[in-house]
This record gives structure tokens, C-alpha cells and sequence, in this order.
């Protein structure tokens, strides 16, 4: 009886198994008058093939041209979809459904497209009876258009535990002016869009869903404007377009928008800043986003990033060419940016910003601008926040470096070098630039600039001085600083200001009987090199190398009665570093080439 009753149940399940993973096939070139859905006698019509199966059936698509007979509201050949049934073609090149293919059924069991072309899939279902039991997934097709339009969005799955289902579209061709949209009303599930190829992606669903928009290639854009929803952006090649984010907030401090290790080439002419009311490759205005690794080459009059999202708004590690510009334009909303952000609190952090008519400007309330490098520029950095500004470079700009216009910084350990005007431009004086109410170490290299280092323009009575200790200026000599370097009340009796700079930096150069005497050899070095110090054999001396941003890389104590270690710097990478020998209260620099 045992043995009776377990190949019933093998019987019964094996039926079972036929019945959930039905085959039905289809082939248009089948003209017998036989037709039965079998691999030997297809239907020759999707339609029929679709009508015979049931949920879990596949329904197999020889190669040929279908035409569908049916409509939909104002549409004519209208392909009819089934829940649960998964359409698949033998190639996108081959298996052609000329006319759409829609889903309009209250269900909710998914529906699968593989290997088909057709002008458009439409899934316009007004609503589900709960979860999708799997993803609809569209893969490997042709057409114009990919749509969920699901009014009454994916209703939460709070009964089952799994994974939230919802639509997958990936390794479609949609050509260059073919469109990707979700228009779902609010819900929760999982949205995938991958390795497609198409001119738009565009999510203008309600909130709730998890959206991933990976290694995709847009010819124009990627535009978000959904409610609050948790979306990564990430990996995808735009062509000449950028990407839109004007979605919805959870609420601050929840981070819940990622645009990441993007490449994006935006002119002006692109058919994206049609729809943008800023023309820049990225327009930002969400509740909170964090814009990492990104690579962004603008041309024409575009800019790269404007931001005015909430917080915390993080942009880190992105790469950004704009056109440089020589002569600026009066109206501020007309200039080119690398970076104009008016957000919230975040970190600015290892940008790498080229051109613009200001590399970086800030209104916002960020925390801090630190390892960014800002280079050709008409003005580098202009900022009315509240940043702190550390460790950045900011060179070869073609007018001032650094324009400060009330920030609240501090600033410090910055180098604002060859600039064809100030390196610092002070309009408001209320700032630490070393040594002020805010405790900045200062340490910032502030030299060959085509005017003055630091250049004060406020006539504010407010402000008498302003704190710009430990420095590295031009010259060395005190008053050689206060004549050439900075120009202050001491230059013009229309100023009230007066800068207090002294004392002057460590890392100046002192060219005494000790810094005489202090040589490192040879140099430049391939990666080890002696420190020499003849005649120098002080207790508790210190040998210490540093970046050009005054960053400390190796510190040694030097023992009683050396003249003479040996350095080993192989952990450094090329470039020109500083060498500080200390004994005491005297100190002594020398310049480090590595070139390996």
C-alpha cells in the first residue's frame, strides 16, 4: 500500500509540475490546418496560443511576423497579455509582433517577454489584488517603449516574507529615442532597469519602491521625479544627456537616493536640458542624495552639477569638465558651474573640478569641502555657506582662486597657487584663516598668484582683523609679506581690516646658518635618500615630511649626535614634497622631488 500510494503522489506531483510549466508553441509559417499548440502542430497566431494556456505556461514563438488583430482604447493591433503567462521568441531580430503588447488584468501573477520585438509593451493594469507572486520581466526584446503603468501601484507584501516583486527590464534594445517609464501609483517592491540600451529612462511613480537603474546605455537622460523612494542610479553610460533628480524625501537624516559611477558627456544642444529648467548634466533638487564617482564632461553652456536638494547631500570622487571661461557673465544664473549647490548639510569631498566660470560655487549649509582639486577656472571657489575648506587645491585659475563671501570655514591646510588674480579674495572678513576664534591651524600655501595672496575688499568697521596665522605666503620676511602678499588697512586707509598673519608658517623656508646646513641627497630620489646634517647633532631633533597640503606623511626622531639617516620613501608616490628638520626653536625646510 506504501509503495501504492508514493507513486500516486509521484504521479500527481509530476502532473502538477506539467500543468505549472506548460509549453505551448507558435509559428506563423504553420499553414496545415493542424493546430494543436504541440512543438509538431504550433498555432499559427499568438493569440491562440495565449488563449490555450494557463498560469506558469510558456508560450514558445517560432521566428516570423505576427500581426495582432485586437485594440485598446486608442490603440489598434493590440497584443492581449494572460497573468502568469511568459511570451518567448527564438531572437528581438526575428520574432517580430507588429503592433503593442499590453497587460490590463486584475491580477496578481507576473508576465514574462523574452527574445520578441514589438512597438511598445504597455503594463497598464489599474491595480493588483496584492504582490506580484514573481517579477515581470522583460528581457532580451526590441521596441519603443517599456511601461508599467500601474495605477494603483504594488501593495505592500505584509503577510509574506521574500522578496517584494515587482518589474525587471533588462538587455532590451529600445534604440536612441526609446523610452523606459514607470508611472506607478505608490507601493513597494523591488524595480530593475539593466544593461538596456535606450534614449530615456523616467520614474515618475509614487513612493515606496526600491529602484535600481544599472549599466544602461542613455542616449539623452535619466529623470526621477517620483515620491520617496530608495533609488541607486549607478554604472550607466549617457551620451549626451545627464540625469534628473527631483524626487521625493523620507525625511532628513534617512540617505535614499545614490547616483554612482556614472559617465556622463552633456552639450548644449542635448534634447535633456529641453526639459530642465537648469542646464547642467546633473540638476539635483531631492530630499537628500549622495553623488559618488561619477565622471561628467559638459561642452557649450552647460554646467555640471546644480544642486538645491535637502540633506544630507554627499558628492564624492566625481570627475567634472566644464568649458573654461575667460570672460565671465554679469548674471550669475547664465554662468557655468562645475559645482553650484544651494542643498543642505553634507561632504564635498575628492572632487576633481575643471572650468567653469566658478569651480565650485556654495550657498548651501555643507559641512565641508575638503580633498578637492579645482583647476582652470575663471574663479575657483566662491562660497556664502558654511563649509569648512580643508586639504583642497585650487590652481591655474584664469582670475582669483578662492572668493569668500561670508563663509564660515574655518580654512586650513589648502594650497591656492598660479592664479592669474588673488588666491584669496576676502569680501566678508568674518573668517579663521589660522589662528582665530574658530582654533584654525591655518597651514595653508598661499603662493605665485598674479596679484595679491590675500586681497581684502570689505570696508565692514565690524571686523578690525582678521586671523591669518601660520601661513605660507610668497615671501618669508614679515615685512615682505605685509608689502607684496596681503593688502589689507595697512595698504588702503578706505579699509578698516587689518590682517594679523604672524607667525608665519612652518613649512617657509628659513635661510639660516642651520637651513644651510640642512641637505637631502640626491634629489630628486627614486625612493630612498639621505637627510644630511653636518655639524647638527642636537638632542631631540626631528625630521618630518609633508604633502604640499601640509599633510604629515613620516616623522623620525633623530638620535643624539647623527648628522646623517637614511629615508626610505617608497611608500610615497611621485611628486614634490616638503622635508622639515626641527631642533628645538629653530626649524629648517628643504624641497623633495620623487621620481621613481
Amino acid at each position: 500500500m506504501k509503495t501504492i500510494f508514493t507513486i500516486f503522489t509521484a504521479l500527481l506531483t509530476t502532473c502538477f509540475l506539467n500543468l505549472s510549466a506548460q509549453t505551448i508553441y507558435v509559428d506563423a509559417s504553420n499553414n496545415t490546418g493542424v493546430e494543436d499548440g504541440t512543438e509538431q502542430h504550433p498555432f499559427n497566431t499568438i493569440k491562440e496560443g495565449i488563449a490555450s494556456s494557463t498560469a506558469g505556461t510558456t508560450v514558445m514563438i517560432k521566428a516570423g511576423t505576427y500581426y495582432p488583430d485586437e485594440t485598446w482604447t486608442e490603440y489598434n493591433n493590440v497584443l492581449h497579455l494572460k497573468p502568469g503567462v511568459k511570451l518567448k521568441g527564438e531572437s528581438q531580430s526575428n520574432t517580430m509582433i507588429e503592433g503593442i503588447v499590453v497587460d490590463t488584468n486584475q491580477s496578481n501573477l507576473a508576465i514574462g517577454l523574452e527574445g520578441l520585438y514589438f512597438h511598445e509593451f504597455r503594463f497598464s493594469r489599474g491595480f493588483t489584488e496584492g504582490p506580484f507572486d514573481a517579477s515581470n520581466i522583460v528581457s532580451n526584446c526590441r521596441a519603443n517603449l517599456l511601461g508599467a503603468y500601474c495605477a494603483g501601484g504594488i501593495p505592500l507584501n505584509d503577510t509574506t516574507p521574500g522578496p517584494i516583486y515587482g518589474f525587471l527590464f533588462e538587455n532590451n534594445d529600445l534604440g536612441m529615442e526609446g523610452e523606459i517609464n514607470f508611472s506607478m501609483g505608490s507601493g513597494d517592491a523591488q524595480i530593475s532597469a539593466i544593461n538596456n540600451t535606450c534614449g530615456w529612462i523616467k520614474i515618475q511613480s509614487g513612493g515606496g519602491y526600491h529602484y535600481l537603474i544599472d549599466n544602461n546605455e542613455v542616449q539623452f537622460g535619466i529623470a526621477d521625479k517620483s515620491g520617496a523612494c530608495y533609488t541607486t542610479i549607478s554604472n550607466n553610460m549617457i551620451i549626451n544627456g545627464g540625469i534628473t533628480d527631483k524626487s521625493g524625501a523620507y525625511g532628513y537624516p534617512v540617505e535614499d537616493q545614490f547616483i554612482q559611477y556614472n559617465t556622463i558627456t552633456c552639450n548644449e544642444n542635448s534634447p535633456f536640458l529641453e526639459e530642465e529648467f537648469e542646464i547642467s548634466a546633473m540638476s539635483l533638487s531631492c530630499g537628500s542624495v549622495t553623488v559618488k564617482d561619477n565622471i561628467i564632461n559638459c561642452t557649450g553652456k552647460v554646467s555640471g552639477i546644480m544642486a538645491s536638494s535637502g540633506a544630507p547631500f554627499h558628492v564624492i570622487n566625481n570627475t567634472i569638465t566644464v568649458d573654461e571661461v575667460l570672460v565671465p557673465v554679469e548674471d550669475e544664473d547664465e554662468a557655468i558651474y562645475a559645482i553650484r549647490t544651494m542643498s543642505g548639510w553634507g561632504h564635498i569631498t575628492g572632487n576633481k573640478l575643471t572650468g567653469g566660470q566658478v569651480g565650485y560655487y556654495s550657498s548651501a549649509g555643507s559641512d565641508s569641502f575638503s580633498g578637492n582639486e579645482i583647476k582652470r577656472a575663471y574663479y575657483g571657489f566662491y562660497s556664502v555657506g558654511a563649509e569648512e575648506v580643508k586639504y583642497n587645491l585650487i590652481e591655474d585659475c584664469h582670475s582669483t582662486g578662492m572668493i569668500l563671501n561670508g563663509l564660515r570655514g574655518p580654512i586650513h591646510h589648502n594650497t591656492i597657487r598660479n592664479n592669474a588674480g588673488h588666491g584669496i579674495w576676502v569680501l566678508r572678513p568674518q573668517i579663521d584663516l589660522g589662528g582665530g576664534e574658530d582654533n584654525c591651524p591655518g597651514a595653508n600655501v598661499i603662493q605665485g598668484n598674479a596679484d595679491y595672496d590675500l586681497y581684502i575688499e570689505t570696508q565692514n568697521t565690524d571686523t578690525v582683523y582678521l586671523s591669518a596665522k601660520y601661513n605660507v605666503w610668497d615671501h618669508s620676511d614679515p615685512t615682505e609679506i605685509a608689502l607684496y602678499d596681503i593688502r589689507d588697512a595697512n595698504d588702503s586707509t578706505g579699509l578698516a581690516t587689518i590682517v594679523d598673519f604672524m607667525p608665519i608658517g612652518y613649512l617657509a623656508i628659513q635661510e639660516n646658518s642651520f637651513g644651510a646646513r640642512f641637505m637631502v641627497y640626491p634629489n630628486p630620489t627614486n625612493g630612498k635618500f639621505e637627510a644630511r646634517m653636518p655639524g647638527i647633532g642636537i638632542i631631540g631633533a626631528r625630521f618630518e615630511i609633508f604633502d604640499l597640503h601640509g599633510r604629515k606623511l613620516f616623522e623620525k626622531t633623530i638620535p643624539a649626535g647623527n648628522e646623517t639617516i637614511e629615508i626610505d620613501v617608497n611608500h610615497l608616490g611621485n611628486g614634490v614634497y616638503l622635508c622639515r628638520l626641527i631642533s628645538k626653536n629653530t626649524s629648517a625646510t628643504q624641497k623633495l622631488i620623487i621620481q621613481k
